[in-house]
């Protein structure tokens, strides 16, 4: 069985996706599952600091730097990702990968809503089947399971459910 992903959404910055998914990370280590944690970003990502090897061998072009040590590896492809590439990449050995982003993406998707930041959900404003649930602060009734932030098993729980773990 391939693993699940799951997409957190929201409106924009600080609605509480990187919170959520680092209480939903722990939880689902401690409940014996891989996890792969995916970030979707806007923004340039540069290879390492000015100066330093990697950002060497991206200055004269290459286009995969890897980098690794006992404990870790570090992949850097300079080029646009290609989903089918990035979903591969994100299943291997996992149990359940979870996504900080990608409202455009083509997976289950779980709306981080904060009613002090934006008066409507995504959810509600551009609806889809892609939408399972909706976390907040506060209650939100748009007809799909809410759940606050400190509901993390509950949350674990439902991924679980939906994904037939």
């Amino acid at each position: 069985m391939q693993a699940p992903i799951i997409s957190f959404v929201a409106k924009g910055t600080n609605s509480g996706k990187t919170y959520l998914m680092e209480k939903l990370v722990g939880e689902f280590k401690a409940r014996g599952k891989k996890v792969t944690a995916v970030k979707h970003g806007t923004h340039r990502m540069d290879v390492d600091k000015e100066g330093k090897d990697t950002w060497k061998f991206a200055q004269q072009g290459a286009d995969r730097i890897i980098l690794f040590s006992d404990r870790a590896l570090l992949l850097y492809e300079l080029k646009e990702p290609d989903l089918d590439h990035l979903v591969s990449l994100a299943r291997e050995g996992s149990d359940i990968v979870l996504v900080e982003g990608f409202k455009s993406g083509p997976f289950k998707k779980i709306e981080v809503f904060n009613p002090a930041l934006y008066d409507t959900p995504l959810c509600l404003e551009e609806p889809g089947d892609d939408y399972i649930a909706i976390v907040s602060g506060e209650y939100i009734d748009a007809n799909l399971p809410w759940f606050s932030f400190e509901d993390v098993r509950g949350i674990c729980d439902f991924i679980e459910g939906q994904c037939g773990q």
